[in-house]
C-alpha cells in the first residue's frame, strides 16, 4: 500500500494541472492582453515636396528614416501611441518639425497613414486604401 501512495499523489497534482489549464484555455480573456500588437504603416509618395528625408517618431523615439517613394512597417503597442514626423535637417535640407499627433491602435489593427508635406509643414494623415 506504500508504494500507492506516490503514485496516488501524482495522479492528484496532474489532474489538478491539467484542471488549471484547461480552465484557462476556456474561460475567455477579460481584458486585452497588454502586449498585444498593432502595426502602423507610414507610407510617402514619390512626387513628395522635395528629397530629404523625413523622420518619424513614435513615443519620441526615432523610430524611421523615410525618403520619397518609400513606405516603413513598424509594430506599435496597442493603446494610445504618441507619433511625430520631421524633415531631417542634414544636407541642404531645413529642419521642419511636424507638431505631435496621436493614434489609438486596436490589437492586430493595422492603421495607414501617409506623409503629407509642404513648404512649411509636415504631418501625418489618414491614407486612403
Amino acid at each position: 500500500m506504500n508504494s500507492l501512495v506516490p503514485v496516488l499523489a501524482a495522479l492528484m497534482l496532474a489532474t489538478t494541472a491539467v484542471f488549471a489549464a484547461s480552465e484557462a484555455i476556456l474561460s475567455p480573456p477579460s481584458q486585452s492582453a497588454p502586449d498585444a500588437l498593432g502595426e502602423l504603416l507610414v507610407s510617402r509618395d514619390e512626387n513628395a515636396a522635395n528629397a530629404c528625408d523625413i523622420e518619424l517618431y513614435v513615443q519620441n523615439e526615432l523610430v524611421a528614416q523615410i525618403a520619397p517613394g518609400q513606405s516603413v512597417s513598424i509594430p506599435v503597442p496597442a493603446g494610445e501611441i504618441a507619433v511625430r514626423v520631421a524633415q531631417n535637417g542634414s544636407g541642404y535640407c531645413d529642419k521642419a518639425t511636424g507638431g505631435p499627433q496621436s493614434a489609438i491602435i486596436q490589437p492586430g489593427e493595422v492603421r495607414h497613414l501617409r506623409i503629407v508635406q509642404n513648404q512649411h509643414e509636415v504631418f501625418l494623415a489618414p491614407a486612403a486604401d
